[in-house]
């Protein structure tokens, strides 16, 4: 049985990529025929990442790089061209997670970390990428966003607002660079299993089994099961799909209070 690859030929940039949920992301990108370009600060997982996934017969390679510093990513960007001959995909997965203390002690330096992050590194991942895109003339970009950029949560106050902002930049690129063929989605993932995850669930960040009953479907989501998402929404099955958030959560959000 032929397993198809409706991405074969195409070059995908994975920030985040050497753990949890970007490393299945771009694992099922990589699945769908697509070469990958790695964006990892961690040196080290990114290595990891990139030899996991070019065993699954596609070219991979990392790039050590601080999403939120506007001449690394830029520098990146031009290197992965150079590299690969283009870019097709990028998936802004990049991310750090938080939950702390209520906005009266939110401090300083948590604050500038997650937006610097979470909205700043998007932002530069997006504009690099979109430049790009614009002169090939095609391109799809997925921006991972989250329901707490919707769906509010005491303790979040470093990462919703971030998650937000992914969800209005994508809007707003989406309309500019349609007449470009450059296509701008977002996906927002619910609770999904990660070694994030596990490592709140570890510190009591969060009571995991309130949230196993809450969820309609009665389980966490995989890292498998966005990057199908991220897969769709990435190949010419999404063609006049632009401008649009899809949540992933297992119907959680459907409950008051989820």
């Amino acid at each position: 049985m032929t397993i198809p690859q409706p991405l074969k030929g195409c070059v995908a940039v994975v920030t985040g990529a050497g753990t949890g949920l970007g490393l299945g992301i771009a694992q099922r990108l990589a699945n769908a025929g697509a070469d990958i370009a790695v964006v990892e600060i961690n040196q080290t997982t990114g290595i990891a990442a990139a030899a996991a996934i070019g065993e699954l017969g596609v070219h991979s390679r990392v790039y050590q790089t601080n999403v939120a510093n506007s001449d690394e990513v830029n520098s990146t960007i031009q290197s992965i061209v150079s590299d690969f001959g283009a870019i097709d995909v990028l998936v802004n997965n990049a991310g750090i997670s938080r939950i702390g203390p209520h906005t009266q002690n939110v401090t300083d330096e948590d604050w500038l970390d997650c937006i610097a992050v979470m909205q700043t590194g998007v932002f530069y991942c997006m504009r690099a990428a979109g430049q790009v895109m614009i002169t090939q003339g095609r391109g799809s970009i997925v921006n991972v966003s989250s329901i707490r950029g919707f769906s509010p949560t005491p303790g979040r106050m470093t990462y919703s607002p971030a998650k937000a902002a992914v969800i209005m930049m994508t809007k707003i690129a989406a309309g500019e660079w349609a007449p470009h063929g450059v296509r701008v989605n977002a996906v927002a993932p619910g609770f999904c299993r990660t070694p994030m995850h596990d490592e709140q669930v570890a510190r009591g960040a969060f009571a995991e089994d309130h949230y196993l009953r809450t969820i309609p479907v009665g389980r966490f989501g995989t890292p498998d099961e966005v990057g199908a998402l991220v897969v769709y929404l990435s190949s010419d099955d999404a063609s006049y799909v632009t401008g649009a958030c899809f949540v992933i959560d297992g119907g959680l959000t459907t409950i008051a209070g989820g």
